[in-house]
């Protein structure tokens, strides 16, 4: 299994997130991570306001710009695939 690069990771975050509401544990076995990475990865991603954070219900949404970022990492999958 190769390794994975960041922006491979943020799409399988998002990919995760953009079925709706979702917590911590889903999105790091989705994703295959160790909490210690799931936490950096998802802080990084509310930063850059990929995703937006529920305090109350503890889940993660994946926002508009997540959205974008994630049609546009598809695309250049299958240009490069092509």
């Amino acid at each position: 299994m190769k390794p994975r690069d960041k922006n491979e990771i943020f799409a399988s975050i998002l990919n995760t997130a953009s079925t709706g509401d979702v917590r911590l544990t889903k999105i790091m076995y989705s994703s295959f991570l160790s909490y210690t990475q799931v936490v950096e990865y998802l802080q990084s991603l509310v930063e850059m306001q990929f995703l937006d954070y529920n305090v109350v219900a503890k889940s993660y949404r994946i926002t508009v710009k997540g959205l974008k970022f994630l049609q546009l990492h598809e695309k250049m999958c299958k240009m490069l695939s092509a």
